[in-house]
């Protein structure tokens, strides 16, 4: 059979890294890491990278220092293809409370910037309001007043947004299950590897259409349940925009994402640049490392023991990475099924120091023709 030759291409410096690759080729995206770490630094440092705390390629990093390149003498043509989509369903809170401390305004501010930033190029969102006249139908919060849109597409979302008003309660319960019905509607047409989470924007603790309306944490606990009925496939991530957190942690953490990102209220500028950083969290944290392969060209058999991934840091050398079937390697690859593969899948600790410096230069290649490093058994 024929083999593939090699190919390589650059990570792009701004928004997602692109990997692109030939027959078995891989489209990646690792997310902006401006906002990527909550606590400072780089995700996937502290031992996560198979280091001591230290950045990837430092000792007990897989990395293999120049490796295979494009440049070896083994590897010999290539081809491209595109990174994986993720498509983001905003819920956003208006009750009458968002009105106060410029909640409104900063909250709304922040995301007309992320609908229309270039870092946001290769992310899909739609948005819906709660709580709408018809406060309680579910039905209502399924349909967005923005459909699922390609960004950025600053003016379609702008002008939307500032058809909306604060006022009224929050029936948060019906909002996550009108936003649960519409992320579950974008599933079904999605391709494997790509997402779709559910991004939930609020000030206060639901009320409004719970069995008990009084009862906020019993409110919350609705909520919760909902959202951990999917979240499996399809989690909720919760930006608090407030100081409240204890029911908005649990309803994340039904959603299977740990707990709220919360926003302090007290500064309108400071508010509108932590909302927007929160939003970035969570556009980096949705991001995943699974990486498709595209179909051979006419006449090319894949060979699945001639693929090797390389990882370049900003301003460091590049460095091979070990193939890892069971991701005994944390910063190993591997294919999702050997047999018939359709991605490379990075293993975690390289996944997170690709979410935490892909804006900043890194660089991924694929090269193809080259014996793989670590070995592939089927």
């Amino acid at each position: 059979m024929s083999i593939l030759r090699p190919f390589a291409l650059a990570a792009g410096a701004v928004g997602l890294v692109t990997m692109a690759c030939g027959s078995s080729g891989c489209g990646s995206s690792a997310g902006d890491s401006t906002f990527g770490d909550p606590n400072g630094g780089l995700l996937g440092d502290g031992g996560q990278n198979g280091s001591s705390g230290g950045a990837f390629g430092s000792s007990g990093s897989s990395g293999n220092p120049g490796g295979v390149t494009p440049g070896s003498a083994c590897a010999t043509s290539s081809a491209g293809a595109n990174g994986l989509p993720v498509y983001l369903v905003f819920m956003v809170d208006k009750s009458g409370s968002m009105d106060q401390n410029s909640k409104w305004t900063s909250a709304t501010a922040a995301l007309d910037n992320f609908f229309g930033s270039t870092t946001s190029t290769g992310l899909h969102a739609s948005i819906q309001f709660f709580g709408q006249s018809d406060k309680c139908n579910t039905a209502v919060y399924a349909t967005p007043a923005v459909p699922m849109t390609a960004l950025p597409a600053g003016p379609t979302f702008q002008s939307i947004i500032a058809k909306n008003n604060p006022g009224g309660g929050t029936p948060t319960i019906a909002a996550e299950g009108g936003a649960i019905l519409y992320a579950q509607q974008i599933q079904k047409t999605l391709k494997p590897g790509e997402k779709v989470v559910i991004v939930l924007v609020t000030d206060g603790d639901p009320n409004d259409c719970a069995q008990n309306p009084k009862d906020v944490a019993g409110a919350a606990a609705e909520v919760a349940a909902a959202a951990k009925a999917v979240a499996a496939s399809i989690p909720t991530y919760v930006i608090g925009v407030g100081p409240d957190a204890q029911n908005l942690n649990a309803i994340a953490v039904g959603g299977g994402t740990s707990q709220a990102i919360m926003v302090a209220t007290n500064n309108p500028a400071q508010t509108t640049a932590d909302l927007a950083k929160a939003i970035g969290q969570v556009r980096t944290s949705s991001l995943g490392c699974d990486y498709t392969l595209p179909a051979p060209p006419n006449g090319q058999t894949l060979d699945i023991n001639s693929v090797n991934v390389n990882y370049t840091p900003p301003g460091g050398k590049s460095q091979t990475l070990t193939y890892s079937k069971d991701c005994s390697d944390p910063n190993g690859w591997h294919y999702d099924n050997p047999a018939t593969p359709t991605l490379v899948q990075m293993c975690p600790g390289i996944c997170a120091t690709l979410k935490a410096t892909g804006a900043q230069g890194a660089k991924v290649d694929v090269v193809f023709g080259c014996k793989t490093q670590g070995g592939v058994t089927k």
